[in-house]
C-alpha cells in the first residue's frame, strides 16, 4: 500500500515537472527564447581574464540557462583578428568562461544557434500544442496550423582591452549581423546608435522589426524601454538616453519555399547586440 502511494506520488510530482518544462519552452509574448551573450567588464587591463556568459529569455539581463547543444559555437575574435573557438561544456545553465585578454584593441564576442523547427498548431480535439519540431512530424495530429517556423540566431558583443583598436571591428561576418557604424565603445549617453543590417554580406532591404532595452528599465517579460518597431531597409538608428548596459534585438522572416516549405511556413533569422555605455563616477574612490 505505501509502497503504491509513493509510486503515485512520483507519478505526480514527474507529471507537474514535465508541465513546468514545457511551460518554459512556450514562446511569451508571442516570440520564442532569445539568446544573446554579454561579458562581466566592457573595459578590461591587459593580462587579465573575464568572463563571457549568455541569457536565454525575455526577462533583462538573465533568464533561463541554455543549453549546450542550442549553442552551434562561441567564438573569441582578438584585436589582431585571430579567432578562437570556446569548448563548451556539455550542460543547461549560463555557459560562462574565461576570456583571456592579452592584446591591447577591442575583441568581439559572439555565438550562433543551432537552428531549429517550433509550431504551434490545433490538434482534432481542439487543443492547443506548442512542439520543437517541424510541421510535417506532427501533420496527422493538426487539424490547423498556426505557426511554423525554422528560426536562425546570432548574437555579439565588443569588448575593450586596454583602448579601442585604431579600426573597429564592426563587421565579423555573421549571416545576419547588426553592424555599428562608428566605435561602439565611444558613444556617449544623449548619441544615437546607428546600426546597419547585414543579412548574407550585404545590406539588407527587406522588413522586419527590433526593440531594445537597458538593465534595469523593468523587470517584466519583453516590457522594453523602446517596443518592437516595424522598420523597412539597413538601418536602425536608436536615441541612447542614458548610460548602463543595453540590448538590441532584430529578426525578420521570409515565406519558405520548395523542399523547405514541407517543413515550416517561414523562416525567421535573429541578431542581438549588448553594449555599455560607461557611467561617470559618482563616490570618489
Amino acid at each position: 500500500m505505501q509502497y503504491k502511494k509513493k509510486m503515485n506520488f512520483i507519478k505526480i510530482i514527474m507529471s507537474f515537472a514535465m508541465i513546468l518544462m514545457f511551460m518554459g519552452g512556450l514562446p511569451l509574448s508571442g516570440s520564442a527564447h532569445s539568446v544573446f551573450i554579454q561579458s562581466s567588464r566592457y573595459f578590461v587591463n591587459k593580462g587579465k581574464a573575464s568572463p563571457l556568459f549568455f541569457c536565454f529569455g525575455h526577462h533583462i539581463p538573465l533568464d533561463d540557462g541554455v543549453r549546450a547543444s542550442k549553442l552551434k559555437y562561441i567564438k573569441i575574435i582578438d584585436p589582431e583578428k585571430n579567432v578562437s573557438q570556446v569548448q563548451m561544456r556539455h550542460e543547461t545553465c549560463l555557459h560562462s568562461y574565461m576570456v583571456y585578454y592579452d592584446k591591447p584593441g577591442t575583441y568581439v564576442l559572439s555565438a550562433q544557434t543551432n537552428p531549429g523547427y517550433y509550431t504551434v498548431y490545433i490538434d482534432k480535439n481542439g487543443h492547443e500544442q506548442h512542439v520543437l519540431k517541424s510541421k510535417d512530424t506532427i501533420i496527422g495530429r493538426a487539424k490547423k496550423i498556426k505557426l511554423s517556423l525554422f528560426s536562425r540566431q546570432y548574437t555579439k558583443t565588443y569588448v575593450v582591452c586596454k583602448k579601442s583598436s585604431p579600426e573597429f571591428p564592426g563587421r565579423i561576418g555573421q549571416l545576419l549581423e547588426l553592424v555599428p557604424t562608428k566605435d561602439i565603445s565611444k558613444l556617449k549617453p544623449g548619441e544615437n546608435l546607428e546600426l546597419n543590417i547585414y543579412y548574407k554580406g550585404e545590406e539588407f532591404s527587406g522588413e522586419g522589426v527590433w526593440d531594445a532595452t537597458y538593465n534595469g528599465y523593468s523587470t517584466r517579460s519583453e516590457d522594453y524601454f523602446y517596443p518592437r518597431t516595424t522598420i523597412k531597409g539597413a538601418k536602425i538608428i536608436i536615441p541612447i538616453k542614458r548610460s548602463g548596459r543595453w540590448f538590441v534585438r532584430y529578426s525578420f522572416k521570409l515565406d519558405a519555399k520548395d523542399k523547405d516549405a514541407k517543413k515550416c511556413n517561414q523562416q525567421k533569422f535573429t541578431a542581438t547586440l549588448v553594449f555599455q555605455i560607461p557611467t561617470e563616477r559618482k563616490n570618489k574612490k
